[in-house]
């Protein structure tokens, strides 16, 4: 974090002394208060902290509209007389406690700032800057605290290390002083590339983002699309909405960031804001990390998105945190022009799985569709196989828990789309599961679950741990094990409606229990 502050800190140090600051309680005048916050401070950089940590911990804020500046009162100081907030960006607090500083107006883009404006009239916003070690050093206490919503009408406590002493290349984001000099960097930015920059919270920072792309908030769609790319430090979730709405992109977990195609259903403007959640983080809610505004002049009709899919799309540390490694399709999209794909994980754990397969343009039961989805389990590695029913774009659902575990529910753990173009694909189903296929069965043929009538079929499966299996037709076909441990045999379909595979862990029982049944075609 010390690499994003105008002067090296490390953080860790200020743990305890944090701790004691923010636990100070108000006094009825600001110099008792200043007394007590400096009783461990030893350095200028320790006062300030100390103050700074103070006015995060006890700042009351009341937003009456966007166009007002902000009425922040620090809570108690003065029992008769609460300190408006300009009074105490004044100097004030950091005067008594020896340290030089100077309170700087101008524009900002906040938690309320609609993404696209531009900056006219009177300043909206004002920060402090604090002389220290030969140089000054940027801080806002206001956003250090927390934020307001939306429509300025909330104000939610929540401490963003991000805004003490921040690096000015990283303060210019979304605070632009109306005194040139107040920017310290150089060479100087203009008002209207300030305009243009990428909204980005402190938030975005302070869970550890580094990179974002485009670096302009006013973006336009290619072909339909645009495609944003944030990358950080650490595994972390990320959600987004375009207008409200969460099911106009296809979201992509990567090591430590994100990437998001954004595909507005219609033309227009819209605003599209991204949040985002550390994997470790204690926090139940995701933090707002920045926004765009999109152009799109076009719609890419050959490309609808699903009615209902979930982000994120796709492998990713995520699947892998719930067992499933080393994926044979590590993108989230898989192009399979001749209607069949398979799809293959490594597992590190024990586990059970269940899946759904679904397209908006194919009106078949869920039934039927699971058909059409062949699961095989060895060992650790898992592989489904997938015979599409007609072209489309298909939403495919992977499900999974621990068999150890006795909660019957199986959990989200990846989901990929599946576009398929091929106007003559029209694949039957696979054969229908019994209980008796279990994890460690494969089926090599047939694999269709309809079967020509009066013809010879070829069998060939492996099913461990039974002493027969017979296919049950109009009359009984045995099948025998070859020396690589499969069943297989010819079998003929005959005038039969079905053709099921029995088997039996016992050489002379005579009792079978079903493993997979076929269909025979009507004459």
């Amino acid at each position: 974090m010390y690499n994003l502050k105008s002067i090296k800190m490390d953080l860790t140090e200020f743990e305890a002394f944090d701790t004691y600051a923010c636990k100070v309680s108000p006094k009825s005048t600001v110099q008792k208060l200043v007394k007590e916050l400096l009783l461990y401070a030893s350095t200028d950089l320790e006062r300030v902290r100390a103050i700074w940590i103070w006015i995060c911990c006890h700042i009351d804020i009341q937003c009456y509209s966007i166009a007002e500046t902000a009425n922040v009162k620090i809570m108690g100081i003065i029992t008769d007389q609460p300190l408006n907030y300009c009074d105490c960006q004044k100097l004030g607090i950091l005067c008594l406690a020896g340290i030089q500083c100077t309170t700087i107006e101008g524009y900002s883009k906040g938690y309320n700032y609609d993404v696209g404006k531009t900056f006219t009239g009177e300043d909206d916003h004002a920060w402090n800057a604090v002389f220290l070690d030969g140089k000054w050093h940027l801080l806002d206490s206001t956003w250090g605290a927390g934020h307001v919503n939306e429509t300025c009408t909330k104000f939610t406590f929540k401490y963003v290390e991000f805004y003490f002493f921040t690096h000015p290349t990283l303060f210019i984001n979304n605070h632009f002083p109306n005194d040139e000099k107040w920017q310290l960097i150089s060479p100087k930015i203009s008002l209207k590339i300030f305009e243009n920059m990428v909204f980005r919270t402190g938030e975005f920072y302070d869970i550890g983002l580094t990179y974002i792309h485009p670096e302009v908030q006013v973006v336009s769609t290619v072909n339909g699309r645009v495609i944003i790319n944030v990358e950080g430090l650490y595994p972390t979730y990320f959600m987004f909405n375009l207008d409200g709405k969460k099911d106009c992109g296809i979201l992509t977990i990567t090591k430590y960031g994100m990437k998001l195609e954004v595909l507005p259903q219609t033309a227009g403007e819209f605003r599209l804001k991204i949040y985002a959640k550390l994997f470790n983080s204690k926090e139940e809610t995701f933090s707002f990390i920045c926004a765009y505004l999109v152009k799109c002049d076009f719609i890419d009709e050959n490309f609808k998105l699903p009615k209902i899919f979930h982000n994120p799309l796709g492998p990713s540390w995520i699947t892998e945190n719930q067992g499933l490694m080393k994926p044979s399709h590590p993108e989230p999209i898989i192009y399979c022009d001749d209607g069949k794909c398979k799809i293959r994980f490594m597992l590190n754990r024990d586990l059970t799985f269940t899946s759904k397969l679904s397209c908006d343009d194919v009106t078949l039961s869920d039934e039927v569709m699971r058909n059409h989805v062949f699961k095989t389990q060895q060992g650790n590695w898992v592989e489904f196989q997938i015979h599409l029913p007609a072209a489309g774009l298909y939403v495919f659902t992977i499900f999974a828990k621990e068999k150890a575990k006795h909660n019957p529910a199986h959990d989200h753990v990846c989901e990929y789309f599946i576009s398929c173009r091929g106007k003559n694909v029209h694949w039957p189903s696979f054969p229908k599961i019994f209980s008796s296929w279990t994890d460690g069965c494969e089926l090599i043929e047939p694999l269709s679950g309809i079967l020509p009538r009066n013809e010879m079929v070829t069998f060939k499966l492996k099913i461990p741990h039974v002493r027969k299996v017979q296919v049950y037709g109009k009359t009984p076909c045995p099948l025998t094990m070859n020396k690589d441990g499969y069943w297989e045999g010819r079998c003929y379909t005959q005038d039969s409606k079905y053709l099921s595979v029995g088997v039996s862990d016992k050489m002379f029982d005579t009792k079978f229990t079903f493993a997979l049944q076929y269909e025979i075609e009507d004459s």
